[in-house]
């Protein structure tokens, strides 16, 4: 495992966890984390790109600006500046390594993933693990009254299991920037699998029906038991998501 930055605009930089293959990769995966999350995925990064590298598949993994030891404050977080950071890791992905990559994404990471693939064409394939399709309605959800003060204008304080974080209006605000509709047409003649939680109690178990709707040749799991962090089940989405790298993405199929 390699620890490198990748600079950016404004003097900034994404911090990421390069793993590689013991031989030369034959294409790579990148990782992009959900809300609150970080590279690491609390630990379990190692594991499942240990899996990916030895299918001969390098793993990118990365911090967006605000996030980690990327830099930034998670304050200003917004959609469109995630979009841009994945298209940065993308475009290094594309100068340092020349190979053909998935973009996998985990919840806000996910809806990441699906806005910026107009913009990254290059892409051979996506995984979308509980991803918000609706995001005007799975952030209602998820922040409460805290939601329409942030549409009113209004930073707010919010707090998890970790700490108490500030969230900017910017971030609700940007939503209507983003037509993801629109966004999931870019990815319609490439595969695509979307994996989701039946009891997920962060991002309704709708977003996913709903991107099936617009991507009928997608892979659609929704698996029984599975909250939102797919909490004693993430080996199951993991093999799942192997499963399907597998499938489309076997050997001599990058």
């Amino acid at each position: 495992m390699q620890k490198i930055f990748i600079p950016v605009d404004n003097d900034q930089s994404i911090a990421a966890l390069i793993f590689a293959p013991e031989s030369g990769p034959r294409g790579a995966v990148a990782v992009c984390h959900g809300f609150r999350g970080a590279k690491e995925n609390s630990g379990k990064i190692c594991a499942f790109a240990g899996k990916l590298t030895a299918r001969g598949l390098m793993v990118i993994a990365f911090d967006f600006r605000g996030s980690g030891e990327s830099s930034g404050e998670f304050s200003a977080i917004t959609l469109s500046q995630q979009v841009e950071d994945l298209k940065q890791v993308c475009a290094y992905i594309n100068s340092r390594y020349q190979l053909s990559f998935v973009l996998l994404g985990r919840s806000f990471g996910g809806a990441t993933v699906i806005a910026a693939a107009p913009h990254v064409p290059e892409a051979s394939g996506y995984v979308l693990w509980s991803a918000p399709f609706d995001l005007p309605r799975s952030f209602a959800r998820l922040l409460g009254d805290d939601y329409q003060r942030l549409l009113n204008g209004a930073s707010v304080i919010c707090s998890d299991l970790e700490s108490c974080f500030e969230l900017r209006p910017d971030l609700v605000l940007d939503f209507k920037r983003h037509d993801m509709a629109g966004s999931l047409m870019a990815m319609r003649d490439k595969p695509v699998l979307v994996v989701h939680g039946r009891e997920d109690e962060a991002v309704g178990i709708e977003n996913a029906q709903e991107i099936a709707t617009y991507l009928p040749e997608a892979v659609l799991h929704l698996v029984a038991g599975a909250d939102h962090r797919f909490t004693g089940m993430v080996e199951q989405r993991e093999a799942i998501t192997l499963d399907w790298i597998d499938e489309h993405f076997g050997e001599n199929r990058l």
